[in-house]
């Protein structure tokens, strides 16, 4: 008998996105058995749109879920860390499926994507699998492992080390993955819990993969392909030489709550965050953004070093 499987999305005005995810799920070789979409309180009529394509709108926490479309609309937007946490509690809680195929609003699965990953599930014997985002746009890493004992790596992807390209392995066991398309056995979900939406933004992911690496290999599957809507070839991060927004505090302090929960040295916990501050106060001065930047930095830095988490700066989307 066929494995029943969920696709999990949350989704956040970005509805023309949405219906090409919809329609590549649909069309999977591997049949799902339902969609769940949580919708973070977008204002693009998304929920319109679901109710027109008759998804059934879950009107309480308590409703059970059966096979078929569904989604939830939430009363205020969490965060995409908010969002995976409650989506993947809700249909954990409110559904008997075996599978959750978790996922952003913005990527577009191969039609036999699916299929792959749930081969490579079972011939692995691994309860979590993830795709390949590499396309024409994008080149994918395959993390396989992380650094945690050296201080002087306090940016968390100067610690990842990387399979080397291309990618001609069938199957890397990574340390690391995004929420753009792991497969994970709802058994797996039992054990390990939901991520934390204390994060709102970043990290997130990365810190579910960690806690997942616990109980199971994490296999990337080199030959199921997702796409990333939005990713442009060879778009240049300018990042750097901007004033930083909202989204850097975020970055800054859920990179220090990262070092601070899974270091492995007490240089990592304490020193590491501190040369990422200084760090952002040197690029800073070198862009002509100090005052700008600094208040942003400075708070960055506190809230990690302080492990205060949540919505703690107001998104500007």
């Amino acid at each position: 008998m066929q494995k029943r499987v969920c696709a999990v999305l949350v989704t956040y005005n970005r509805l023309n996105c949405l219906k090409k995810v919809i329609d590549g799920l649909n069309n999977q070789s591997y049949k799902l058995s339902g969609i769940f979409i949580f919708d973070n309180q977008s204002t693009d009529n998304t929920d319109t749109y679901l109710l027109r394509n008759k998804f059934k709108k879950i009107e309480s926490e308590t409703e059970k879920i059966q096979d078929g479309n569904y989604f939830f609309r939430n009363k205020e937007n969490i965060g995409g860390a908010g969002g995976f946490s409650k989506a993947i509690d809700l249909i954990n809680k409110l559904s008997d499926y075996d599978y959750i195929w978790i996922m952003d609003d913005d990527v577009y699965p191969e039609k036999d994507c699916l299929e792959k990953l749930m081969k490579q599930l079972i011939k692995q014997n691994s309860q979590a699998v993830i795709p390949n985002r590499t396309d024409q746009n994008y080149e994918d890493n395959a993390c396989i492992g992380i650094d945690f004992s050296d201080f002087r790596k306090f940016w968390t992807w100067w610690r990842k080390k990387y399979a080397s390209k291309p990618l001609k392995k069938e199957t890397y066991v990574v340390k690391d993955m995004s929420f753009e398309g792991p497969l994970l056995d709802k058994r797996l979900i039992n054990k390990v819990g939901i991520p934390n939406p204390g994060f709102f933004l970043e990290y997130d992911d990365s810190d579910y993969a960690q806690r997942i690496s616990k109980y199971t290999n994490i296999v990337f599957v080199t030959n199921a392909i997702l796409h990333r809507q939005l990713a442009r070839k060879n778009s240049n991060n300018k990042k750097g030489m901007e004033p930083y927004n909202w989204r850097f505090y975020y970055i800054i302090r859920n990179n220090i709550i990262f070092d601070r929960k899974y270091g492995k040295t007490w240089s990592v916990r304490h020193i590491s965050p501190n040369l990422l501050f200084l760090h952002h106060i040197a690029l800073s001065i070198r862009d002509h953004h100090l005052k700008n930047n600094l208040p942003i930095i400075i708070k960055a830095w506190f809230d990690g070093r302080h492990n205060r988490m949540g919505k703690r700066v107001k998104p500007n989307y």
